[in-house]
């Protein structure tokens, strides 16, 4: 059975299945009559007598795949429009009831077991081909894969590169919230600079307030000096 996503849409997958069952049906019988006849004949018309069985039994075999896969389109296109969907039970189903449908003429009791047989074998084709789906399908890439090709991994958590300085080029690799040296705090007096890098230093004032009246441009030469 063909994938649901690759399967034509209804009716026209009647046709379809119609025509590769009959191309199957032929080829089949084909091969089958043509080792069957050739084996059955007497020495001397080997090649005579497994043409002659392909021409005789190998578009009857075509003829009876053509009337199965027909059959189970048509059962298939109308659960597909019963059930508004597509699914594995559609194609059960239809096994189903075209084991039922094509020994209806032998009885109740063949019909029952052509039906079963038929559910079955297509639950089996239906339960092999969605493990080969699953077992061959490609998973999505991981991290190695990236790597191999030379990209970097979209699914990859983001990182510190190119923000301030953290892990870009040149700057520092220490992760957020480690303990990373501040800059020196500024000095007001013109001073050496504090090298005390902790959090809640204070940097040290002094006053510009002098005592020595000596100095040309004090206070003291201007009161007290006369």
């Amino acid at each position: 059975m063909a994938p649901l996503a690759d399967r034509e849409p209804c009716p026209n997958r009647i046709v379809e299945d119609v025509g590769n069952a009959f191309a199957l049906g032929a080829v089949g019988g084909s091969i089958w009559h043509s080792v069957k006849g050739s084996w059955t004949s007497p020495s001397g018309s080997k090649i005579r007598g497994g043409l002659s069985a392909v021409k005789a039994r190998a578009p009857v075999l075509g003829g009876n795949f053509a009337v199965w896969g027909g059959c189970f389109a048509t059962l298939d296109c109308t659960l597909t429009y019963v059930r508004k969907k597509e699914d594995p039970w559609n194609a059960i189903l239809s096994g189903f009831g075209t084991g039922g449908i094509l020994a209806a003429r032998a009885g109740p009791k063949a019909a029952t077991q052509s039906a079963v047989v038929g559910g079955v074998l297509l639950a089996l084709i239906e339960g092999l081909g969605i493990m080969i789906t699953k077992y061959t399908a490609q998973g999505p890439p991981g991290a190695e894969d990236y790597a191999a090709q030379g990209v970097a991994d979209p699914t990859a958590p983001p990182t510190m590169g190119g923000l301030g300085g953290f892990g870009g080029p040149g700057g520092s690799t220490a992760p957020p919230g480690s303990s990373m040296p501040l800059p020196p705090a500024p000095s007001f007096d013109g001073g050496p600079a504090d090298t005390d890098t902790s959090f809640g230093t204070s940097s040290t004032f002094q006053s510009e307030e002098t005592s020595d009246d000596s100095k040309g441009g004090g206070w003291g030469s201007w009161f007290g000096g006369k």
